[in-house]
């Protein structure tokens, strides 16, 4: 077989030139289904786990663009809320501290009432106290005795007169209670120096601010110092006042470099460092991030979860919010659409394999049967050109034969016309039964040629009507005694229906003889030979001579009517049988099919028209 495309050819096997070989040649259809299954499921799955990735990819991006928009959106607005109130206290304290209240402040009564003031708007300050320029407490209120404390030494006292202002990170010291502290430093008026007001607020006041803006679109949120120390109680990652432990993972599996306005390039890795990174290009439409640095991480908790972690200073304090949020591999809106894509990706595949399967077994099978038939074309016009030789031969023969019996016919002829005018004289009975034989002999090969000439088809048919049903029962007549002598049952199944056909009686005798005969051949001993006969339509009948011998293999039914081919031992038989059957069946318009299988006997079907022209 040969192929146009020579592409094609490399993927799809080449069928052998031994098609007679029914083993090899099913070996080469069976490699030609599973190339053929092979390449089809090859190009209907490749687009298909090409869809499936890049929906596995372009929605794992929406999702990273979405958690991480939607983490900068909650952490802006916490930002805001918490720079907001603690710029209100800082606003109260100023205002508290003013430059000219000095003298006033100083006064315990006042400064009580003051304080009593400010609890009843902040329940949570802890106590007030007013500092002089020599860094010593000059009035206190509060539930401690720290009347004439010096503060001098302290750095957060040297900080607020530098600075103007000071913030604390939370801390416990030795009230044990958490708290941070809020200062600000006033010039005296009338002379020379800085006096500081400072107020200590309980760090409560900071874990209601921040539960009141926890969100659940976030797995943790939470107030850290520059030593990363917990300045408010995290919901799952630490503890109040001890450091949050979050590290680099081993293997960052958050890719948003293509996608994400943000390319997660936040680590040294050599160092394993956090980087800092400026949102202001990319964020701008977050004006109140955009304004300062910010951490935004992937990092490991204890328990082995990669979480995406955001970091961003709070303006004016000490203080850095956190906002800790799992990855889109932990919801269930990854999960789901996984699961969903993998049950349609491998049902698309199993319907795949199984629609493929099916096409490429019925090609195949088209495929075989095309061959079988064209083989069976071949087989039949290789016979027909064989008989087509054989018939000329015959032909040939029987002319060059009918000559010389002709003369001898004519001589023998002669010979006894003077016989007959000649007196008795000795031997003459023994020359008469001679020269009958001579006749006879002669008259013998003239019906051998007729049939030789009827075989090459240069004899005309003699039509007339025949009764199928007693003419099968004639021909098994013939054969009755040598049937019984070898213990073979001749049955039939014959239909009253069939109608009566016009054709050759003679040429049919001499074709269900020698089928029949072959049946007792072929059984030898103990068998049975049954003839049937059936009525396909109104114009065809159909006989069915089925024996119990031995069978045929595929080899032998292919070529079992060629000329001179025959299964029989050496001088038993000349194959020409089957072959002049066949082509008297030809003739007459019929058909002839052989049906055997090794082991379980032979089934010759003919066919023959009820009416021949």
């Amino acid at each position: 077989m040969k192929w146009n495309n020579r592409w094609l050819s490399r993927l799809l096997p080449f069928f052998g030139d031994n098609m007679a070989n029914n083993v090899v040649l099913e070996k080469d259809y069976a490699n030609f289904a599973r190339s053929l299954f092979i390449l089809l499921l090859v190009l209907v799955l490749t687009p298909l786990t090409i869809i499936s990735g890049l929906s596995h990819y372009q929605y794992k991006q929406l999702l990273q663009k979405e958690e991480l928009t939607q983490l900068m959106l909650n952490i802006e607005q916490a930002e805001s809320t918490i720079e907001r109130f603690v710029s209100k206290l800082q606003s109260v304290v100023r205002f508290v501290g003013s430059a000219d209240r000095y003298e006033e402040l100083l006064n315990p009564d006042k400064l009580k009432a003051l304080f009593t003031r400010l609890q009843e708007e902040y329940p949570d300050f802890a106590d007030i106290e007013i500092i002089d320029s020599q860094g010593k407490q000059k009035s206190y209120i509060g539930p401690y005795k720290l009347v004439g404390y010096d503060h001098t030494e302290q750095q957060w006292y040297q900080e607020v007169l530098n600075r103007g202002v000071y913030i604390s990170h939370v801390f416990s010291g030795y009230r044990q209670v958490p708290h941070f502290v809020i200062a600000v430093s006033r010039k005296h008026l009338d002379r020379e120096g800085s006096w500081v007001l400072r107020v200590t607020i309980d760090g409560k006041i900071l874990q209601r601010y921040v539960d009141t803006i926890s969100t659940t679109s976030v797995a943790d949120i939470y107030m850290v110092d520059a030593d990363n120390v917990a300045q408010t109680q995290p919901r799952k990652f630490g503890k109040l006042g001890q450091k949050i432990r979050l590290h680099v993972p081993e293997k960052v599996n958050y890719d948003s470099s293509t996608i994400l306005p943000i390319a997660l390039s936040f680590f040294d890795f050599k160092h394993l460092e956090k980087v800092n990174y400026d949102l202001s290009n990319d964020f701008s439409e977050h004006e109140g991030i955009a304004q300062k640095d910010a951490k935004i991480s992937v990092l490991k908790t204890e328990q082995g979860t990669d979480v995406l972690y955001v970091d961003v200073a709070l303006k004016n304090t000490p203080w850095h919010l956190v906002m800790v949020k799992e990855l889109y591999i932990h919801g269930n809106a990854w999960f789901f659409f996984q699961l969903r894509l993998f049950f349609i990706l491998f049902s698309c595949i199993i319907i795949a394999v199984l629609v493929i399967l099916k096409i490429s077994t019925g090609i195949t099978a088209y495929i075989r049967e095309g061959d079988r038939k064209r083989e069976h074309f071949l087989a039949e016009a290789e016979s027909a050109s064989k008989l087509a030789s054989i018939g000329q031969l015959a032909a040939g023969v029987a002319h060059e034969i009918n000559n010389p019996l002709s003369i001898i016919n004519q001589k023998a002829g002669l010979v006894e016309d003077y016989f007959e005018m000649t007196g008795p004289f000795q031997y003459k009975k023994e020359m008469q039964g001679a020269l009958d034989g001579i006749q006879e002999s002669v008259l013998r090969c003239k019906t051998i040629t007729h049939r030789l000439l009827g075989f090459a088809r240069h004899t005309d048919v003699q039509t007339e009507e025949i009764e199928i049903n007693v003419l099968l029962k004639e021909v098994v007549a013939f054969l009755a005694k040598e049937a019984t002598y070898n213990q073979i049952s001749i049955d039939f199944d014959l239909d009253d229906t069939v109608q009566n056909i016009f054709s050759d009686r003679s040429q049919l005798q001499q074709v269900f003889l020698n089928i029949v005969n072959n049946a007792v051949d072929a059984i030898g001993k103990n068998g049975r030979i049954l003839l049937s006969s059936s009525k396909i339509d109104q114009d065809t009948i159909k006989i069915k001579i089925t024996d119990t011998g031995e069978g045929m293999s595929a080899d032998v039914q292919r070529r079992i009517f060629d000329p001179f081919f025959t299964t029989k031992e050496t001088g038993k038989g000349t194959g020409l049988g089957l072959s002049i059957s066949y082509g008297i069946l030809k003739k007459l318009g019929g058909t002839i099919k052989v049906q055997s299988e090794i082991g379980k006997g032979t089934t010759f079907v003919i066919t023959l028209p009820v009416t021949h022209d």
